[in-house]
Parts: structure tokens; sequence; C-alpha cells
């Protein structure tokens, strides 16, 4: 029984990235009443193949509300795939949009601040802001990181975004 349960979820997978909008829509249904964290990534690589708005948005409806065990690591594992970094904003959205714990990522965060866009750092600010607890170890680590970051960044809204994200890591650890 298992075994079946596996292989549909699997033909739903391969479904999400068809072009035919009935077979998505009901991937997109099956993922949503039967979905675990394996979903996530084929949700993702949906979403970063699809130009159809409605389809952006049921996949983002689903991903900012997944509340299922290992939906951090999933999503943390996503930003290092090249093949999603069209998504990488929603990636980091999901985090806070469904509460997920990224407090064990904070490392991996503030490098996607650092290294990603503007609005990449924005999100992973939003993300930690939103964490209750960080880890002093790599918030250390994140200040002498971004402060660097800041030294040679040239992009005025990025910049601003990184000034922020170096006041909330200091805040956290009593620095001012």
């Amino acid at each position: 029984m298992a075994k079946n349960a596996n292989e549909r979820m699997d033909q739903a997978f391969a479904a999400l990235l068809s072009e035919e909008d009935a077979k998505v829509l009901g991937a997109l249904a099956y993922v949503q009443s039967h979905g675990d964290a394996r979903a996530i990534l084929p949700l993702l690589h949906a979403l970063a193949r699809t130009a159809d708005v409605q389809r952006q948005q049921r996949i983002q409806a689903m991903l900012f509300e997944v509340k299922v065990k290992d939906a951090a690591d999933e999503l943390i594992k996503a930003l290092d795939m090249p093949a999603l970094r069209s998504v990488r904003t929603t990636v980091l959205a999901a985090f806070w949009n469904a509460g997920l714990d990224a407090a064990p990522h904070t490392e991996k965060l503030i490098a996607c601040a650092v290294e990603g866009s503007a609005d990449e750092c924005f999100e992973c600010l939003t993300v930690l802001e939103h964490q209750e607890v960080l880890p002093e170890k790599a918030v250390l680590k994140g200040i002498r990181t971004v402060s660097d970051a800041i030294a040679t960044n040239t992009d005025d809204y990025k910049g601003a975004m990184l000034g922020g994200l170096l006041v909330e890591l200091k805040a956290r650890v009593g620095r001012s």
C-alpha cells in the first residue's frame, strides 16, 4: 500500500512539470492533500518552470503554509540548487510565511543575504527578525560577514538591507 502511495506521489511530482493545465492542477491538489517535505523541491521546480501566474500563486500559497517535518531542511537544500535560483526569494519567504524554525540555518541565511540580490537580503532579514532565538556563534560570525559585505557593497538598496541585518544581528548579542 505504501508503495502505491509513493508511486502516486512520484506521478504527481512528474505531473507538476506538465504543460497541460488539468494535469498540473490535479497534481497540485494531490500534493496539497497527501504531500510531505518531499513535495517541496518538486513544487519549487514547477514554480521555476512556469510563467502561469495562477500556478505560481497556487504553488506559493502551498509553500507559505507548509507545516511538515523537515520542511526547513528541504528549503535550505533548495537555496543551493542553481535550477531554483529564480525562485530563491520565494524559498526564503516560505520560512517566515509558514513560521518555520530557521535558527539552525542562521549562517546559511546570512550567506544568502550577502551573496544574493537586495530582495533576497530583505527576505533573509525578515526571516531572522522573526526568529525568537538565534545561535550566538552564528550571529557573531554573521556580524563579521555582513560588516565585510557592507564595506564592499555598491547597491544602495541592498546596502540598506545589509545595514538592517547588521543592526538585527548586533541586537541579538547586545551590541550597538
